[in-house]
C-alpha cells in the first residue's frame, strides 16, 4: 500500500463531491483515452490519475455517492441519490469530508480486493474488476449507514415492482446490449487482425481496446449532463471488450469475438437494469447498476473465459 496515495485518495473523494460524482468520472475516461493515445508516456497517469487518487471510480466517484447520501441525511440534498450535482454548492465542508473519507475507503477497499485478496487467495490481482467491485462495497456501505431505505429500497404499499425492464424498454436493452457488444467486438477482430499481420501498434491498441471502450463510454456522460438522453453503456462495453479480447486472442477467430462481445454486451445490459430496479428503485442513496455489472461480467471474463480461452497471441 502506497501511504502517499492513500493521503492524496482523501483529496480525490473530496474533490470529486465538490464538482459532482458523474462529472469526476467523465474526467476518468477523458485521461484514460489520453493515457491509452500516449502509449508508453501515459502509462503512469492510468494508475495514478484515471485509476488512482485523482479519478479512480472507487475513490472519486464513490466518495461523491458517499457525500450526495450523506448530505440527504442532514438535510442538505433533497435527493440522496444524486450523482450529478456538484455538492460544492452545498457550502458544507463535512459533505465534502465525508466525500474524503470514503475516497480512502475506496483506496484500501480497492488494495484488500486486489493485492490481498486476489493476490493471496486466487494467485493474481486481476481476478475481478477490483475498482468496480470496490465501488460497489463503497454504495453498500453508504446505504447502510446514511439511509434508512434499506439495500434494496422501501416500496410504497400498493405500488407493483418490477425487477426486469418490461414491453419496449425490454426490448430496447436487448437490441442496444448486443449491438454495443457487435461494435465493439468487431473493433477488437479489426485490430486483432492487424496486430497478426505484424503491426505492433495495432497490437497495442488490442491489449488496450477494453480501456480504450470504457473511457470513451465513460466521457459519453458529458451529455448525461448536458440534459441529454446519453444512455450509460460503460457496463456494456468494458465487459464486452474484454470478452471479445479473450476470445479473439484465444481462437485468432474474428467472428467468434464479435459472437462473445454480442453476448456479454447483451447480457451485461440486461443485468445492469436488473441491479438498477433491485436496489436504486425507492432509495435514499445511489448503488452504481453500472459497477456492479462489471464486478460481475468481469469475474466471469477473468476468471473463467480466459481459462477457457488461453491466448496463443
Amino acid at each position: 500500500m502506497d501511504i502517499t496515495l492513500l493521503i492524496a485518495a482523501f483529496g480525490g473523494g473530496l474533490f470529486a463531491a465538490a464538482i459532482g460524482g458523474v462529472p469526476s468520472f467523465i474526467f476518468t475516461g477523458l485521461t484514460v483515452i489520453a493515457a491509452i493515445l500516449a502509449g508508453d508516456f501515459g502509462a503512469p497517469a492510468i494508475g495514478i490519475v484515471s485509476f488512482g487518487s485523482m479519478f479512480s471510480p472507487a475513490i472519486a466517484f464513490a466518495g461523491a455517492v458517499a457525500a450526495a447520501g450523506y448530505a440527504k441525511k442532514i438535510g442538505k440534498l433533497e435527493v440522496g441519490a444524486d450523482i450529478v450535482t456538484p455538492l460544492a454548492g452545498l457550502k458544507d465542508g463535512s459533505v465534502l469530508i465525508v466525500g474524503g473519507i470514503f475516497g480512502m475507503i475506496g483506496y484500501v477497499l480497492n488494495f484488500v480486493l486486489g493485492q490481498l485478496i486476489g493476490v493471496n487467495i486466487f494467485g493474481f490481482a486481476g481476478w475481478t474488476d477490483t475498482v468496480a467491485f470496490s465501488v460497489l462495497i463503497s454504495a453498500i456501505l453508504v446505504r447502510l449507514i446514511f439511509t434508512k431505505s434499506g439495500l434494496t429500497g422501501k416500496t410504497p404499499e400498493g405500488v407493483k415492482r418490477h425487477y426486469l425492464p418490461q414491453g419496449s424498454d425490454l426490448t430496447f436493452t436487448l437490441v442496444a446490449g448486443a449491438g454495443f457488444g457487435i461494435l465493439v467486438g468487431g473493433v477488437v477482430a479489426a485490430f486483432g487482425n492487424m496486430a497478426v499481420a505484424g503491426s505492433a501498434e495495432a497490437a497495442y491498441i488490442f491489449s488496450q481496446m477494453g480501456g480504450f471502450a470504457f473511457g470513451i463510454s465513460a466521457f459519453g456522460l458529458i451529455f448525461a449532463c448536458m440534459g441529454l438522453p446519453f444512455y450509460a453503456c460503460h457496463h456494456i462495453f468494458l465487459p464486452a471488450a474484454s470478452t471479445a479480447i479473450i476470445i479473439y486472442a484465444g481462437t485468432l477467430n474474428p467472428v467468434a469475438a464479435i459472437l462473445g462481445g454480442a453476448i456479454t454486451g447483451l447480457l451485461a445490459a440486461l443485468f445492469g437494469e436488473f441491479v438498477l430496479l433491485t436496489f436504486n428503485s425507492h432509495a435514499d442513496s445511489h448503488i452504481d447498476p453500472p459497477a456492479f455489472t462489471i464486478s460481475v461480467v468481469q469475474l466471469i471474463n477473468f476468471s473463467l473465459l480466459a481459462v477457457i480461452f488461453p491466448s496463443i497471441m
